[in-house]
């Protein structure tokens, strides 16, 4: 066998096969020896297709098939020497012939060798013995010389029916040449030649490939952006990820690839070969596409400023697009010249230099101003950035920081990042200021901590002259946000101390600023307290400290167990300083009441304040959006967009929202039967500063009894409540006692179940919330075996319409023998709704002991499997494994067995491994 390395088509390295091409590899194999079959195969398809790793994984399935293969691959320089495909096909077959021959003397007649002048049909067939098969693997065949294809194509006839057959791969483009076309078709009339044509990966393909690439599967953004960019284009694909790889904008968690921000482009090298292929066009195309990867967005007007960038007419720039688009690099439609594929266009400005990229973003700027174009306010917006100073700098300025302000609320990345240029545009003071202080909100709204403190602490520490009184406080407050969501404890603790008196602006700023900073250091009781002292004072500040100020005092009260403020102004939200002032306001004001809420568990009355006052925009902080998918039974959306801001950096948000949104991770993970994930989750909320850490003990004790730490399980409940009583908060106590009343029950000492079920029934009176008044009711149904509560129970369950909880609910109260066991199989869909993994393993030795038929046998036991399959890739041992799925060791080893059996798996290793790569979903 004879090979060349490189892939001239920009396909990947040769694989078995690419998701989606085994079927054709199959039959081209089949074909290439099948003595009915054409002696012409072509595999066809546009650059980045894959041609080259299909002819590989042809070329070994043929190997292995003990056929002889010769293969071939062509070079551009090929093309313009005469007859260089006929003499090196002539000199390989010698060079065959001369590696065989000693093989074939054994067992056949000696074959004359080729001889120079020979006729290529007759090379052909001399180079192959009496009854054994050659199959010509011909790679690029499209930069074959002309004397060459003159000399093949019709020689191909003389080919039929005998021991020969070609495959040969092709790229194809919109302008083809005819010639071959016509050939190809007459070929095809006499059934001398079949076309493979390659299509595109599916959606399913590409996921399988990009996990086979980074051992991971994609996330939805990142495979969504790999449909819209790569086109199903194998090459581009993988290009594509290992820019986002070679940027550093691409995450492995939790078993998926997630992209650190989805609106990044990826750092496509420049000698990617689809690029390469457009610099050999020469030197016209070559900057006339670059032009365009820039000027494209501006449509029709992109012709004729790729003219006045490249200094030429416009006449010659659309001889250039038409040699590009003939090329199959663009399409025209509409009047708008568009890329083919658009991860072309990253890759082409990726090779502008800064002077070529700044002066193209002038040349677009200056059209849009002076009206010679038109373009979408995110297109001017990033032309403005590209070209900096190249334009005029004040009203480049001026016109980001409105396009920023704009998308403040629901466009983070952009709004970031075009007040960051705003402000780099800008040196005189006030409008300095007035950059600062937009910039520092958008990355506060967006999580952004460092970037938000740092803009916030500029403007506190040399433009408190230029900005009005309620400026300042929210830059205070802004800063105080920040630093706690940045871990500054220092910061925090020095304004809970004495630095607060020295604070810029009236008293008012320097108390609500001081008990904020008290908040986040969890001292509750001492910043409720004080504001309410203080009341007089800080009110009658200004709005702004009037309206953070409320805030505060409403949920730090809350938290404490006073909710009566909270609920006033959920019942009625405009009751507040600021509601009127504008969105941004508003937004702030109904996600503080949404949150506290939330932390209440109080999803119905959440989802109701918000059909009744929408916010502003689609935007919901992506913690404060994970917990209401949680709990709303959204599972999947949550763990994505979960990952989303764990990629991103933004997962740690309003420090509450953070220990919930890890609450609710935890409980999805360890449902599934993600232990060790549902704990490295825990690890990390404890790892940074966080609030209401004693939410976390609920899925924390959970995973411990899982594995059987019983002791440990209700220690970490014990440990919760007291860091509960130490700080006076109530939030979340409600479930804690009911969980620490249960584990009471299970050791025998009804008594001190007793009196933590008493604890869940003063909580309950107190805060008055629909979940507190769940657990009082399976509280009382537990200790006193009252029916009646465990009745009431299940309808608050499904009045509140939480799959969970009403799962939950339902398991637990069968379990008490206080409902008929038939509601388990309810509770089991409901679990299957969630693919609650764990959880479903869990219920079904409840459902054997109740005797409750499980539905669907065959089901069951795939899911075993997937069960079994993640628990290995957990890295459980088959103790842990026993304990958790309450059988015996020797029962887990045989069920691995089978599992491996089955799967076609040697070991753990090679298990975990297939998972990875999504070759075995779970």
């Amino acid at each position: 066998m004879i090979s060349s390395s490189g892939d001239t088509d920009g396909s990947p390295r040769p694989r078995r096969a690419l998701p989606g091409r085994a079927g054709t590899v199959a039959r081209l194999a089949d074909d290439a020896t099948s003595p009915g079959a054409p002696p012409l195969l072509v595999v066809a398809g546009p650059g980045g297709i894959g041609r080259s790793t299909v002819l590989a994984a042809v070329r070994e399935t043929l190997t292995e098939r003990g056929v002889r293969v010769l293969h071939l691959r062509l070079a551009r320089n090929e093309r313009d020497r005469h007859h260089a495909l006929a003499a090196r096909l002539t000199a390989e077959l010698g060079t065959l012939h001369r590696a065989e021959d000693g093989r074939r003397a054994a067992h056949t007649a000696p074959v004359t060798p080729p001889e120079a002048g020979r006729d290529l049909t007759a090379a052909l067939r001399s180079a192959v013995a009496p009854g054994e098969t050659l199959v010509v693997l011909i790679d690029d065949l499209q930069w074959a010389d002309t004397a060459s294809r003159g000399t093949l194509l019709p020689r191909i006839r003389s080919l039929a029916g005998g021991p020969v057959t070609f495959v040969c791969g092709y790229r194809s483009t919109p302008g083809g040449a005819a010639r071959d076309r016509a050939v190809l078709g007459r070929l095809r009339a006499a059934g001398l030649v079949r076309v493979v044509p390659l299509r595109p990966l599916c959606s399913a393909e590409v996921d399988t490939l990009v996990a086979h690439e980074v051992r991971a599967r994609p996330s939805a953004a990142l495979a969504a952006r790999l449909r819209r960019d790569c086109r199903g284009v194998p090459a581009a694909v993988l290009a594509s990820v290992a820019g986002y790889r070679r940027g550093g904008a691409l995450r492995v968690l939790q078993r998926h690839a997630c992209l650190t921000s989805p609106e990044r482009p990826p750092e496509v090298p420049d000698d990617l070969p689809l690029v390469e292929h457009i610099r050999h066009l020469g030197e016209g195309a070559w900057s006339a596409a670059k032009a365009l990867a820039v000027l494209h967005p501006l449509g029709p007007a992109a012709e004729g400023l790729i003219a006045r960038a490249l200094e030429t007419d416009e006449q010659e720039v659309r001889a250039r697009l038409e040699l590009l688009r003939a090329e199959g690099v663009l399409h025209h439609t509409g009047g708008q010249w568009r890329f083919r594929l658009p991860l072309l266009a990253y890759a082409l400005a990726g090779c502008l230099g800064q002077f070529e990229r700044r002066r193209l973003s002038q040349v677009a700027v200056t059209a849009v101003w002076a009206g010679e174009a038109v373009a979408d306010d995110r297109c001017l917006a990033e032309a403005l950035v590209a070209a900096g100073r190249f334009v005029d700098p004040r009203r480049a300025a001026a016109e980001l920081l409105a396009l920023g302000r704009a998308v403040m609320l629901h466009d983070g990345h952009h709004a970031v990042r075009w007040l960051r240029a705003a402000l780099d545009l800008t040196t005189e003071p006030e409008r300095r200021a007035a950059a600062l202080m937009l910039h520092a909100t958008a990355c506060c709204i967006h999580l952004r901590h460092a970037e938000a403190m740092e803009s916030a602490w500029t403007v506190l520490s040399r433009y408190t002259g230029l900005v009005s009184s309620e400026d300042l406080f929210d830059m205070e407050a802004i800063w105080v946000v920040s630093a706690a969501g940045s871990s500054d404890t220092t910061v925090l603790a020095a304004l809970a101390g004495e630095r607060w008196r020295a604070l810029p602006g009236g008293e008012g700023h320097r108390i609500v600023a001081r008990c904020l900073a008290l908040c986040h250091l969890e001292r509750w009781r001492e910043a409720v307290d004080h504001l309410a002292a203080t009341r007089g004072i800080w009110s009658r500040e200004n709005d702004l400290v009037a309206a953070v100020g409320q805030v505060v005092s409403e949920t730090g009260a809350a938290l404490l167990g006073r909710t009566a403020e909270l609920d006033r102004s959920v019942d009625d939200p405009t009751r507040y300083p600021l509601w009127h002032r504008g969105g941004r306001h508003r937004f702030q004001r109904l996600t503080s009441l949404v949150r506290a809420l939330m932390q209440f568990n109080e999803l119905d009355r959440a989802e109701a304040l918000l059909a009744t006052h929408h916010l502003p925009s689609g935007y919901r902080p992506i913690p404060d959006r994970v917990i209401a998918d949680s709990h709303a039974g959204q599972w999947d959306r949550a763990l994505e967009l979960a990952r989303t801001a764990l990629a991103a950096g933004t997962w740690v948000g309003e420090l509450t929202s953070h220990t919930m949104a890890s609450r609710e991770l935890s409980t999805i993970l360890a449902a599934r039967g993600r232990l060790t994930e549902a704990r490295a989750v825990i690890d990390q909320a404890k790892s940074v500063h966080s609030l209401l850490l004693h939410l976390l003990a609920v899925p924390e004790s959970e995973w411990e009894q899982v594995l059987g730490g019983r002791e440990r399980s209700l220690e970490v409940i014990k440990e919760a409540l007291a860091l509960a009583g130490e700080r006076g908060l109530v939030v979340g106590t409600d479930e804690l006692w009911l969980r620490r009343a249960e584990a009471e029950l299970v050791t025998g000492d009804t008594a001190a179940a007793r009196r933590s079920v008493a604890e869940v029934i003063r909580v309950a009176d107190r805060i008055g919330t629909g979940r507190a008044h769940l657990c009082r009711l399976i509280g009382v149904a537990m200790v006193e075996g009252d029916h009646a509560a465990s009745a009431e129970a299940i309808r608050l369950a499904r009045r509140r319409d939480q799959p969970l909880e009403l799962a939950d609910t339902l398991q637990t109260v069968v379990r008490l023998g206080q409902a008929d066991p038939a509601l388990l199989r309810e509770a089991y869909g409901l679990y299957g709704d969630l693919d609650a993994l764990m959880r479903k393993a869990q219920l079904r030795n409840l459902m054997r002991a109740r005797n409750i038929s499980v539905p669907g046998r065959s089901a069951t036991t795939a899911e075993h499997e997937r069960l079994l399959a993640v628990l290995v890739t957990e890295g459980l041992t088959n103790r842990e494994m026993s304990i958790a799925l309450g059988c015996s060791e020797k029962s887990v080893e045989s069920r691995l067995t089978r599992l491996f059996k089955r799967a076609g798996y040697r070991s753990r290793v090679e298990l975990a491994s297939a998972i990875l790569t999504g070759d075995y979903p779970v």
